[in-house]
């Protein structure tokens, strides 16, 4: 059965915000996540609301879930894309804020201070020069050590 792309994760997203690939439109089309999938996508939405509540420009997803396919597909395609990617289980998304005079580094930054306290963010990296952020929540079946970089 195909996903639902207008089912509701959050009140500013849909599931297709999240079945996208800016690099690989083809292969995002075919996206399907699974329940347990889709509650990870709950909870990443839940974060990118937390962002937009602090920096009010709209945030687009570049990059939402990814299947083995469209992961595989990055990693040949050189991008920074790792064999077991956060991305793989809807915990993960690169995003870009709408408004091109927004600092990113002052996103990174209040990122960086309130994943010690009270947001739940698990990764953070921001990638300056190709001006996103990669935000990521904790996959709770497959734990990984918590990281917030600066990437070039």
């Amino acid at each position: 059965m195909a996903a639902d792309r207008a089912r509701r994760l959050s009140q500013n997203y849909a599931l297709g915000d999240f079945l996208v690939d800016q690099t690989f439109p083809e292969l995002a089309v075919m996206l399907d996540p699974d329940e347990p999938t889709l509650r990870n996508m709950e909870r990443l939405a839940t974060l990118i609301e937390r962002i937009k509540e602090r920096f009010p420009a709209g945030w687009t997803v570049l990059s939402g879930f990814r299947d083995q396919r469209l992961n595989e597909a990055c990693r040949q395609a050189g991008l920074p894309a790792s064999l077991n990617s956060l991305h793989l289980s809807g915990c993960a998304a690169d995003i870009q804020p709408n408004d091109i005079d927004l600092d990113l580094e002052a996103v990174f930054e209040w990122l960086r201070e309130n994943s010690r306290t009270d947001l739940a963010i698990h990764e953070a990296v921001f990638y300056p020069i190709k001006n996103f952020i990669h935000v990521a929540v904790e996959d709770r079946d497959n734990p990984t050590p918590k990281r917030i970089l600066m990437r070039t």
